[in-house]
């Protein structure tokens, strides 16, 4: 079906024709969700957990008794579920932008979190939580900055990497 044909409803990345034609985007979105190398959470409107991915399992604390149970009971400082109510405020208002902190959960490393709504149309349904590392992405733009993107290449490519030359 050709972009200019979808009927209004349509989802914006076919609208906007981020996304081939043929095909959906939910062909592979567990898998994206599951490989992504991020801790992912997703939460209902209320805050309720619904999902985390293997990521979050293993380096951060999400355990299956945390499926269907709001992420408020999870938080142990008392500041932080104050926070947590006004960033869902700020997304229930209207924000589309995400948000993004640090967070130090006792007894672990410091994570860059970033909170982002999940709308279906009009209407916001949930959220997303993604997270890293914070020292990992601070060491990953440290090196950048004093040694410019060369040490990345030869970590990824060891064997070297060579243009293809035109006449090839």
């Amino acid at each position: 079906m050709a972009t200019e044909d979808l009927p209004e409803f349509a989802l914006p990345e076919y609208r906007e024709k981020r996304i081939r034609p043929d095909w959906a985007l939910s062909n592979w979105a567990d898998r994206i969700l599951e490989e992504a190398g991020v801790g992912v959470t997703i939460l209902d409107r209320d805050g309720v957990i619904i999902y985390y991915n293997r990521w979050a399992a293993l380096y951060m604390d999400r355990q299956p008794s945390y499926i269907d149970d709001d992420v408020r009971n999870r938080h142990s400082r008392a500041i932080t579920n104050p926070r947590l109510d006004a960033m869902f405020g700020l997304f229930e208002k209207g924000r589309t932008e995400p948000v993004r902190y640090v967070a130090h959960p006792r007894g672990m490393r410091a994570l860059l979190v970033t909170v982002s709504p999940i709308h279906q149309g009009d209407e916001l349904v949930g959220f997303s939580q993604l997270v890293l590392f914070k020292e990992e992405v601070q060491e990953l733009c440290q090196r950048f900055d004093s040694e410019g993107r060369k040490p990345f290449e030869k970590d990824m490519l060891p064997d070297g990497w060579e243009p293809e030359s035109p006449n090839s």
